[in-house]
């Protein structure tokens, strides 16, 4: 970092990979899943990167930090400067089986799997190291205290497994919190499950600890229309409903709406 005169920054939530232990478990698991391509967010150092070169997986680069940026082009690496929440995947050309990877600053993951959502359908699966409160709530279940909006949209359109947990001094500079790779596999789902499911269940969590209806005070007929037909009590609250559910629900509640 030095001799690139590069200091970690604040603003851009840099706290980089050092542990040979977590690139290891990342690297197994990517594997497992013969990727044809890999984009990698936020290549910094170059710890993943390094092994993606080793491993001759063909990658593309998306560095938001000019220095960075710079250095990987100076290393014959194709790189986009930008943030990745700018980026327009589906205008990449990106193949079949395209896998993202990256270790994100925290403040842009939650954001970052739930338009992934959406597509574009060529990226089969991501693996992200995400601040461990916020994996908690990507992989939670009903009824509990990290259930909602990330959980539900989150398990709608992946599978999600645990790869491996990262402490504080997996990172330089260290952060003060725990850390935890998840891996995601794009589920198929039905094309009903679009921006406006993603608003429906946003709309479900605005107000957590009342019933849901309170959240459809305008549409309150038309819910319960949906309710009564897959047997749900006026009464439930959003955290009550399963991902499934959620799915059942809106599709009754669309149709109801037009």
């Amino acid at each position: 970092m030095h001799s690139l005169g590069i200091s970690p920054k604040r603003s851009l939530g840099q706290n980089f990979l050092i542990s040979q232990h977590i690139v290891e478990k990342i690297f197994q698991e990517l594997e497992r899943r013969s990727p044809a391509f890999v984009v990698e967010i936020g290549p910094g150092l170059g710890v993943l990167t390094e092994q993606l070169i080793a491993r001759k997986i063909p990658r593309k680069l998306i560095e938001l930090d000019r220095k960075f940026a710079q250095y990987w082009r100076e290393h014959a690496e194709t790189v986009i400067e930008d943030d990745v929440l700018n980026v327009n995947l589906a205008n990449l050309g990106l193949p079949r089986q395209t896998w993202l990877i990256g270790n994100l600053p925290y403040q842009i993951g939650s954001r970052l799997v739930v338009d992934l959502s959406l597509g574009p359908g060529e990226i089969s699966g991501l693996i992200f190291m995400f601040q461990k409160e916020v994996a908690q709530r990507l992989m939670a279940q009903i009824s509990t205290k990290d259930y909602g909006f990330l959980s539900v949209i989150a398990q709608t359109f992946w599978t999600i497994d645990k790869v491996v947990d990262a402490s504080s001094e997996d990172f330089y500079p260290a952060p003060k919190v725990s850390s935890r790779v998840i891996v995601f596999r794009r589920r198929v789902v039905d094309t009903h499950f679009d921006e406006k499911y993603i608003s429906f269940v946003k709309r479900a969590f605005q107000f957590r600890r009342k019933y849901m209806l309170k959240s459809f005070i305008d549409q309150e007929d038309k819910l319960k229309n949906s309710f009564t037909a897959l047997n749900i009590k006026n009464t439930v609250r959003a955290e009550e409903l399963s991902p499934e559910v959620f799915q059942k629900l809106f599709i009754l509640y669309n149709s109801e709406t037009k």
